[in-house]
């Protein structure tokens, strides 16, 4: 009976076995008979293709929230890896189709060559169904050209893309900086922040606040995935998977973008008026050297704050031409010397003597450490006689054998006189003799601390980078005997003698020697002075915001040190260079009192201006001109350095220029800076204002009976008789664009009416 039950059994799982074997076959006949070309597609759909979505960049506002950098869209040209690779083209022809799009890429002026478009071709950075951008900003035709060729092509795209855009031009370009596309050194160097990572030809910060902020100023890229078949083609969008891009954080600066403007204007008009000079002959019948004048900067501080108003630097660039990257020649132009480096940010990376500038850092020195009083430096308050020329009394030269011992003799600029001076008139009329009495006295002097000068000066914040916000700054360099001597022990044949002399002492104490500050170096100082010793670390950034209006970073007063400023001793050291301006015989008295020198009618009476001018000497060069200034003198909101490059002395070209900024600044006249739109605006105005200035001046009433509106072209520029030129929707008064012409030192404001 048993055995019965179990054959009964197995015929029963044999039975069912050959039904599902029957059935499984049946099915897969199904599957490969009937529902083959079904059952392809279905796979296919399982490749899944990922788009990164470019974020935008965060956007840099000045410090009244004007926009000077955003976003906006350009098209750009790209190539699909996947799509090249399911062309089927041999090697050769993938080649000759490359070259064509270099050959017509190149004529619309963006440079690029075969070999890096293969190398972006070829970079793991890139998925293969990444469309991987190789020209930006394209122009129309070029747009047109591709979008019409799809089959010549394979795999070429022409996509809109967020790209930088720079409102006001080259206006703050070195302070802002530029982006362009990350190289392979920065792939591999930049640790991005999370959510951040770079691929080859990603936009990247590369000087000014661009590259400082990048962190910041980087948005987080969102995603797309999509669904394609075996040839590429999109068979749905997974929506659950999809991440937005975040747009980057918005940076703040303590800018202003009108006192800016004001100030690179100046600064350049003062640089071809400087070139205009002609050279004195000198005393010893040499052929004096020309007024050059390759460059120059300046910077407005607060020296309440720290904060940095306005910072320019001359020649200039503008940034908006990065946009997709440099083609090789016009960066080899911003980067020859032989065009002025206009690339170099003057203010913080060009180092420069102070010359007679230093002096207040001399003269705080001598009263903090007891000098005034001992061997030849008398009280502050006591005269000495200066002859125009000072012998060094540890000079062993006879001293009856002036002429004859070199580096023995001292002298003022062209060796004037200024007989009885004590510590305030030495800094109105600058006399060099009373600081090298003061620079000898201390270093032969065993009482005093041979270093006192530099150690002050150092204190100030001298020859030290200052700590802004911006890369790339310099230290600047403050000379002492242990450092002449290691720069002899590490390159004996570039620093002969390891050796300090007096001497050495002497040239320090007027700011020349091996001194060398960067021009905020030197703002920072005398705001230093001005606000009574709190030493700053300068802010060019106030504020950084995230999109949806939080703020994230605040930059408040970062106050680095605390000097010890006597209040007698502030007090002379102001007087003295008050004096500067408002005494006959100060040396910028003709700046502040004259528009005859390219000055200014100052109101002095209402905004006391401390100042000191500075005159530096450069072998082999004319003298490089410098100027200090603070206002008002005993509550001062603003201190301005100006520093020219072989433009001749202070007094005559950065002094005047100081003193036109200055005014316009404190009578609340500062022009509204323009826009790059409002530029062209002004520009293509400029015919119609002519003739309406000659309309308007005419003494023929024919004339002023017949005018009648006029119109460039159908869609141009049109004037109205009252003088107003309409330019794209912006308002141009013609009055003020001729007194612009009849006065290039006031700009010009505009008003905006779009339509």
């Amino acid at each position: 009976m048993r055995e019965e039950i179990i054959r009964y059994r197995m015929r029963v799982l044999a039975v069912v076995a050959l039904s599902m074997f029957l059935a499984l076959t049946a099915r897969l006949w199904y599957l490969q008979a009937l529902k083959s070309d079904e059952a392809k597609d279905i796979a296919t759909t399982n490749i899944t293709r990922v788009i990164n979505i470019e974020a935008p960049r965060g956007q840099i506002y000045d410090s009244s929230g004007k926009l000077l950098v955003g976003n906006r869209i350009v098209a750009s040209v790209t190539l699909n890896p996947k799509e090249i690779e399911e062309s089927e083209m041999d090697p050769q022809k993938l080649y000759e189709m490359l070259t064509e799009i270099a050959i017509e890429i190149n004529r619309s002026g963006k440079l690029i060559k075969v070999a890096d478009i293969e190398a972006m071709l070829e970079n793991s950075s890139y998925g293969p169904y990444d469309d991987i951008p190789i020209a930006v900003d394209i122009p129309e035709d070029l747009l047109v050209y591709f979008g019409e060729r799809p089959n010549r092509y394979p795999g070429v795209k022409v996509a809109d893309r967020s790209v930088r855009s720079y409102l006001y031009g080259s206006l703050a370009g070195h302070v802002l900086g530029w982006v362009g596309p990350v190289n392979n050194f920065e792939l591999s160097t930049r640790k991005p922040a999370e959510g951040k990572d770079y691929s080859l030809r990603d936009q990247i910060g590369k000087s000014g606040i661009e590259l400082m902020f990048e962190d910041d100023l980087r948005g987080e890229n969102g995603k797309k995935v999509v669904e394609v078949d075996r040839k590429g083609r999109v068979i749905r969008e997974r929506v659950d998977l999809f991440q937005p891009p975040i747009a980057g954080n918005d940076v703040h600066l303590t800018i202003d973008i009108d006192l800016q403007g004001l100030l690179e204007n100046e600064l350049e008009r003062s640089i071809y008026l400087s070139r205009e000079q002609i050279p004195e002959t000198l005393e010893d019948g040499k052929e004096p050297l020309p007024f050059t004048a390759p460059g120059g900067s300046s910077v407005i501080i607060s020296p309440k704050s720290g904060e940095v108003k306005a910072m320019a630097s001359f020649p200039t660039y503008d940034p908006n031409e990065s946009i997709g990257g440099y083609s090789l020649s016009r960066w080899a132009e911003l980067n020859d010397p032989v065009n002025d480096l206009p690339m170099f940010n003057r203010a913080i990376q060009g180092e420069y003597a102070p010359g007679s500038t230093f002096k207040v850092f001399t003269a705080h020195a001598a009263w903090h450490e007891d000098v005034f009083g001992t061997g030849r430096v008398k009280e502050a308050d006591q005269p000495i006689d200066d002859p125009g020329e000072y012998f060094l009394q540890s000079c062993r030269a006879d001293v009856e054998d002036l002429e004859t011992a070199g580096g023995c003799v001292f002298r003022n600029a062209g060796s004037k006189p200024y007989e009885n001076v004590d510590l305030t008139r030495s800094l109105t009329v600058s006399s060099d003799v009373y600081y090298y009495t003061i620079g000898e006295s201390i270093y032969i002097n065993p009482k005093h601390p041979d270093n006192a000068i530099q150690e002050t000066a150092v204190s100030y914040g001298l020859g030290m980078q200052t700590g802004i916000q911006l890369p790339f700054e310099q230290d600047g360099y403050i000379p002492t005997p242990e450092k002449r001597k290691k720069r002899h022990e590490e390159n004996p044949e570039i620093f002969p003698t390891g050796k300090w002399y007096p001497g050495d002492n002497v040239n320090i104490s007027v700011g020349q020697g091996d001194v060398l500050v960067t021009p905020l170096q030197l703002a920072n100082a005398y705001a230093t002075f001005a606000n009574g010793g709190t030493n700053f670390a300068p802010n060019i950034v106030a504020y950084v915001f995230d999109r949806n209006g939080e703020m994230l970073k605040e930059f408040g007063k970062r106050v680095k040190r605390e000097i010890e400023i006597d209040l007698d001793f502030r007090n002379r050291v102001l007087r003295g260079l008050v004096g500067v301006t408002e005494d006959i015989e100060g040396t910028a008295y003709w700046a502040f009192n004259s528009v005859a020198t390219d000055g200014a009618f100052f109101p002095l009476e209402d905004f006391p201006t401390a100042a000191k001018t500075g005159t530096a000497e450069v072998r082999g060069k004319a003298d490089s001109s410098v100027f200090a200034a603070i206002t008002p003198a005993q509550d001062p909101d603003y201190v301005m350095v100006a520093m020219l490059e072989e433009a001749g002395f202070g007094s005559a070209v950065a002094a005047p220029m100081s003193a036109r900024v200055l005014q316009k600044v404190v009578e609340d006249r500062v022009p509204e800076a323009l826009t790059t739109e409002n530029r062209y605006a002004v520009s293509a105005s400029l015919p119609l204002c002519i003739d309406w200035y000659i309309w308007r001046e005419s003494d023929s009433l024919k004339n002023l009976e017949s005018f009648s509106e006029s119109e460039v072209e159908i869609f141009g520029p049109a004037l109205s008789p009252d003088g107003t030129v309409r330019v794209r929707g912006i308002e141009i008064n013609c009055d003020q664009v001729i007194q612009s012409l009849l006065s290039p030192t006031d700009q010009l404001s505009i008003s905006s009416s779009m339509e």
